[in-house]
């Protein structure tokens, strides 16, 4: 009696252990915020799908790195760019419309997005508007939110979103935060989840 009993344990515990380790995996697809943006315009893409980590990729993108479940990227002429996203040994495309020239709201940030890798320094600009220009990130304590330009770190990866405001005007920047991985731009020691602004 006592031996069935194990055995009958022993097997239960190997089923349920099994039933634990699987995963669900989805159908991998990615979309587009918008149909089209222009030149130096940023475009968020989003997947859905896969296992829930990502790695973005396309032509003149150096991206392999995970970066959560949006991306945004931007190109300096017009044309459709593919941009791929890879799931669970799944991948989806997305192409990018790129068209005409970017819209002129009266202010602007460059660059529309950039790619950093955690605690890099992403650092903007802003033409326009009044001269007095606020920037605010739901992701970021800004110590000083003021000035031309902008500085700022982050300790989580995904993308980020800074916008600048002056004279009634708002528009936006991008940030792609990138897992451990290289990127082009110079590292630049920082504090996390900091930002403040500069060039007054």
């Amino acid at each position: 009696m006592l031996l069935s009993l194990v055995t009958v344990l022993t097997v239960a515990g190997m089923s349920l252990g099994a039933l634990s380790l699987a995963q669900t995996v989805t159908t991998l697809s990615c979309s587009i915020g918008a149909p089209s943006v222009g030149v130096n315009q940023a475009a968020v893409l989003t997947a859905m799908g896969g296992n829930g980590t990502y790695f973005w990729s396309g032509p003149n993108m150096n991206v392999t790195n995970p970066a959560g479940s949006q991306f945004a990227v931007s190109y300096p002429d017009p044309g459709t760019y593919p941009v791929m996203v890879s799931s669970a040994n799944q991948t989806a495309t997305c192409n990018v419309n790129v068209v005409g020239t970017a819209t002129a709201p009266g202010i602007s940030c460059f660059p529309a997005t950039q790619n950093v890798v955690l605690g890099q320094t992403a650092t903007v600009s802003v033409t326009g508007g009044n001269g007095t220009y606020v920037w605010s990130s739901p992701d970021l304590s800004i110590s000083n939110p003021y000035g031309s330009g902008f500085s700022a770190s982050y300790a989580s990866i995904g993308l980020k979103t800074l916008t600048v405001s002056s004279a009634g005007l708002v528009t936006t920047c991008s940030v792609n935060v990138l897992g451990n991985g290289v990127v082009t731009v110079p590292v630049t020691p920082s504090l996390p989840n900091t930002g403040g602004g500069f060039g007054q």
